[in-house]
């Protein structure tokens, strides 16, 4: 059995980035660039008034008070106005600064009276101008390479004139869910089948990651239909994830059969509750992740394994879930000899972030994943963290996070837990 660091270490070292694609900016959402983006010219390369009001010549208006002719208008539009000496131009804000003006006079501080400004306050040069290059200037880095494309980068890759960029490709991933016990989610299951809530949840989390999924396939324990699908999601594949008969089992047959059909494994178990049965291994250049059929503990798997290898698939610069260090409300043991990914909600508090504890961490519920922020991480060992000292948090629904207008979470339990 593997420490649980290690594991990520090694899904995320056998992952490297896909080969890199260009595409039209508008289809870069969400996706790694595969080389930095560099200001080819200063942004925006002349000079801008920050305000509505009159360009000027500050050399103009010595001594004060001034009055000055108010003589054209320049707008935010191609061209723009030429200084006469002795005179001020409106301007728009946004437009270019007129040849021989370098300062504008906000209309709030000025009078206008027939035709003219008069000027009673100092003026310097530069007064609610934005200079040429005040965004970037040339040889500038935007942005790097494996920053994920966000909406407001798209603004400012526009702006510095790429209308493609070069972003590695996305992951094709197959979902393979097992178990007799699994019906589709619409049915109505019978004694002893449930729901197959596993494959929504994996295929959506796949693509909140960056991946595409190609198929979810769900297959009863049977060794022979199990390897079938294997090898043919193996083929098809960047990424195969699979849930359900990954222990121990007299059915759970998908590690005995990957490793047939030539998977290696990096590691067969993981020192991790709950997510223990997790495996991890490639053939050739596909990758397969075994994760636990229990939901919770499939949910642990996912977001500790195979979001990271997802994400490094992707060429994403950061790849593990964001971890910060909080406060705990209530208390929490830790178990020997292995991490406990502690399922629970995290409020924001005129104090910090504060960590609370879901009270029900069974491996088998799907509710508790829905409620929860995210997991506190607790190493190894023989401790008990109690109310107010800081713990690890690992952050998975940030849309989860409570603050004080929105506190009305659901409570299942006790905060107070034992391993």
């Amino acid at each position: 059995m593997i420490a649980f660091p290690k594991a990520q270490r090694l899904v995320i070292e056998a992952c490297a980035p896909l080969e890199a694609e260009t595409v039209a900016l508008g289809d870069a959402l969400g996706r790694a660039l595969a080389v930095d983006a560099i200001a080819e010219e200063a942004l925006v390369p002349f000079a801008r008034s920050a305000m509505d009001g009159y360009a000027v010549f500050s050399g103009d208006l010595v001594p004060l008070p001034r009055t000055l002719p108010v003589v054209g208008s320049v707008f935010a539009a191609p061209g723009g106005g030429v200084h006469v000496p002795g005179t001020a131009l409106a301007i728009a804000t946004g437009a270019a600064l007129p040849v021989g003006c370098d300062a504008v006079l906000p209309f709030e501080d000025v009078v206008f009276a027939d035709g003219a400004i008069r000027v009673e306050r100092p003026v310097t040069p530069g007064d609610a101008v934005f200079p040429p290059g005040d965004d970037a200037r040339a040889g500038e880095t935007l942005a790097r390479r494996g920053n994920v494309v966000t909406s407001a980068m798209l603004g400012i890759l526009a702006a510095a004139g790429y209308p493609r960029v070069s972003v590695y490709r996305r992951p094709v991933v197959t979902i393979v869910c097992s178990g007799d016990e699994l019906v589709p989610v619409e049915a109505r299951p019978g004694n002893g089948q449930i729901r197959n809530s596993n494959a929504p949840m994996l295929a959506a989390a796949i693509a909140t990651f960056g991946g595409v999924v190609r198929e979810v396939v769900t297959i009863a324990d049977d060794r022979a239909r199990l390897t079938d699908a294997l090898e043919r999601a193996l083929d098809a594949s960047d990424l195969v994830v699979t849930t359900g008969g990954a222990s121990m089992g007299e059915r759970d047959y998908v590690k005995a059969a990957a490793a047939a059909l030539g998977v290696t494994f990096a590691f067969e178990r993981v020192a991790l509750r709950p997510a223990k049965p997790t495996a991890f291994g490639k053939r050739g250049a596909t990758a397969l992740a075994v994760l636990p059929g229990n939901p919770a503990a499939a949910f642990v798997a996912l977001h500790e394994f195979v979001g990271p290898a997802v994400r490094a698939l992707c060429g994403c610069a950061e790849v593990l879930p964001p971890r910060l260090g909080v406060t705990l409300e209530g208390s929490i043991h830790s178990k020997p000899g292995r991490h406990f990914a502690a399922f629970a909600e995290l409020l924001a508090t005129d104090k910090g972030l504060v960590a609370r504890p879901l009270g029900n961490q069974c491996s088998s519920l799907t509710r508790t994943a829905a409620e929860a922020c995210g997991f506190i991480v607790v190493p190894p060992g023989a401790a008990a963290y109690e109310d107010g000292e800081r713990v690890d948090f690992d952050v998975v629904d940030w849309s989860k996070l409570q603050t004080a207008s929105n506190r009305v979470a659901v409570r299942l339990g006790s905060n107070s837990l034992r391993a």
